[in-house]
């Protein structure tokens, strides 16, 4: 497919993790003739010449919340999600185009370039084979909440002891961040890692599993290490 655009389209992502913007970077290198991935400060210098907006809306900071808006505000450009989450899991129900980052590369630049042409339409990841489903039971948030730690508390580090501590006491990523003084993308990791070792995937679960297992007041080590 060539590109009929007069100039390769100019597209900027709000992610808070650097990684998924490096990885955008690498995957679009072959595809300079079509599409440009331009940095957010040269975005929201010049937001004129910006045709698309991705954001990532799973956790995003109150920092690159406000990035967001600007640019918005400011660029005649098509906002689009970006996210490995599927569009029934936002954080917030919305209308705008929903892009999965499970797109190969050259789907990703044809859908940015189906944007722009009015004619886009939801496209599913490239897949080299279908994967055997696999049905895992679901366990209940009050189950969770009530195993026992045993050898799971151990297994944490101070740090996400850390991060759970404060999650239980109602402390938000940027706050976190904040608290001990680690990036925002430390903070995710950290909670990653944790989330893993105690076997939970949601916010209200660490809450739970955090206040039954005596992390509902903040550790120790916070102060230690600050």
């Amino acid at each position: 497919m060539s590109n009929h655009h007069q100039r390769p389209l100019s597209v900027v992502l709000i992610d808070d993790c650097d990684l998924a913007t490096e990885g955008l970077r690498v995957l679009l290198k072959p595809y300079t003739d079509r599409v440009t991935l331009v940095d957010v400060r040269d975005a929201l210098a010049a937001p004129q010449d910006v045709d698309v907006i991705l954001y990532e809306p799973m956790d995003l900071s109150s920092m690159a919340g406000s990035m967001l808006r600007d640019l918005q505000r400011s660029a005649d450009s098509i906002t689009a999600e970006f996210s490995w989450a599927a569009a029934d899991q936002m954080p917030t129900p919305s209308a705008r185009p929903h892009l999965t980052k499970r797109l190969s590369a050259s789907q990703i630049v044809r859908s940015l370039e189906d944007l722009v042409d009015g004619r886009f339409v939801q496209a599913e990841p490239t897949r080299s084979a279908p994967a055997p489903a696999v049905v895992e039971p679901v366990e209940p948030i009050a189950a969770v909440a009530s195993r026992s730690n045993d050898g799971l508390e151990m297994a944490l580090t101070p740090r996400e002891g850390d991060m759970i501590a404060l999650i239980t006491s109602g402390r938000s990523n940027l706050e976190i961040s904040e608290h001990l003084g680690v990036s925002i993308n430390s903070v995710k990791t950290y909670i990653r890692s944790a989330y893993r070792k105690i076997g939970i995937t949601r916010r209200s679960q660490a809450v739970l599993w955090g206040v039954s297992n005596g992390y509902d007041r903040e550790s120790t080590s916070t102060e230690a290490t600050a």
